[in-house]
């Protein structure tokens, strides 16, 4: 079969591997979408602790496709030294979630990764509840526009989206952004002034991004404000005053799916299928050829939208 085959760290190579075989507890998936995602580029770079150990490998983390019994199912993660982006994987049944009528593979595939990124970070990360103000930073990307929806699905008093393309950020009104703040060259005390102003006061924040730009979130914060940390573009480290958190009663939560277990993640992305089945979120993606992976892989940090690579 074809696959995008990992010989090297870098870029796979669009050439044959080896069908895999069904094994007890897993399933043969016929890949319909796969999904190329920021932290696929990382593992095939070796730089991540799921890059592979040994080569040759399929790379992928996550797609949408049939069972060999004829179910559409969404899968993630798959069995190495297989990989979603392949005409065929293997991935565990435990893992498998079955797609509702009217969702297509491709939307499918997008919804996982980016997907539960968005919406559990509000749900399960910061626990909101309706009317709650939520600032998201860096939110002009494929996760960012997701959560922009959700928080407006989940009845958000406002939403404040917080980024550096001015094009970009404007075009989340559009999704239910009721505000946008650009970093610009603000300083933290000039930021974190223009977030209060937009949001009345952050109750929670999703950030995608750290650094500076969080502390000037949190600075910006409604007492009790609680900050989930999902990703780290602006910066790995930065120091938040002890004073800040005591005085606001602030707290920070760090963030990934599977701190809350397979069936919680689960139920959420069906939450996710549910909403884009009934036209409720847009769901952007661009369809690609498999075979054109490393013209995706050399694409991607410059979309807005997710590149799905179909067999």
């Amino acid at each position: 079969m074809k696959a995008a085959v990992l010989t090297e760290f870098g870029v796979p190579t669009y050439t044959d591997h080896g069908n895999p075989a069904p094994a007890e507890g897993s399933e043969v998936i016929d890949v319909a979408a796969a999904t190329l995602n920021a932290v696929d580029i990382v593992i095939a770079a070796g730089t991540h602790y799921l890059s592979p150990r040994s080569l040759p490998t399929v790379i992928g983390i996550e797609g949408a496709g049939t069972t060999q019994d004829g179910r559409r199912v969404y899968f993630s993660p798959a069995l190495s030294p297989h990989g979603s982006m392949a005409e065929q994987t293997l991935v565990p049944t435990a893992s498998l979630i079955e797609l509702p009528d009217g969702l297509d593979f491709s939307t499918a595939a997008t919804l996982g990764n980016a997907g539960l990124a968005a919406l559990m970070p509000l749900t399960h990360g910061a626990r909101m509840t309706p009317g709650e103000n939520v600032v998201i930073l860096g939110g002009t990307g494929v996760v960012g526009r997701l959560a922009v929806q959700a928080a407006r699905l989940l009845g958000a008093g406002s939403i404040t989206v917080v980024g550096r393309d001015e094009h970009a950020l404007e075009s989340t009104r559009e999704l239910g952004a009721t505000a946008t703040v650009a970093i610009g060259d603000n300083s933290v005390d000039e930021l974190s002034s223009a977030i209060r102003r937009a949001s009345s006061g952050a109750d929670v924040v999703v950030d995608y991004v750290w650094g500076t730009v969080a502390l000037a979130a949190l600075q910006a914060g409604n007492r009790l404000v609680r900050l989930v940390q999902i990703g780290d573009r602006a910066g790995a480290d930065i120091t938040v005053p002890a004073q800040l958190m005591r005085s606001l009663g602030a707290s920070i939560v760090g963030f990934m799916p599977l701190h809350y277990g397979r069936s919680v993640t689960s139920q959420a992305y069906r939450t996710l299928a549910d909403w884009a089945v009934a036209g409720q979120i847009a769901v952007e993606y661009e369809n690609m050829p498999l075979a054109e992976v490393a013209s995706a892989w050399e694409r991607a940090p410059r979309t807005r939208h997710k590149l799905v690579l179909v067999p």
